[in-house]
């Protein structure tokens, strides 16, 4: 899970939430799974559209991993 300060401030903040999704996301039964994944991955993508910069160690990466 990503590193969380807890300090809503810091560019870590929540990080952890997204992770536990994901987390979610490998536990459900494929169909149920499937569904909310095409939810997620909207708002991910609106995330993305939004951040101008989003560091990554890899285009791969995670963007939830990543300091903004």
């Amino acid at each position: 899970m990503g590193a969380d300060c807890g300090l809503p401030e810091c560019g870590c903040y929540g990080a952890g939430f997204r992770e536990q999704l994901e987390a979610v996301l490998h536990a459900l039964p494929r169909k149920s799974a499937r569904e909310l994944r095409a939810l997620v991955r909207a708002l991910d993508e609106k995330i993305l559209a939004r951040a101008e910069v989003i560091p990554a160690d890899s285009p791969e990466a995670p963007w939830w991993l990543s300091q903004f």
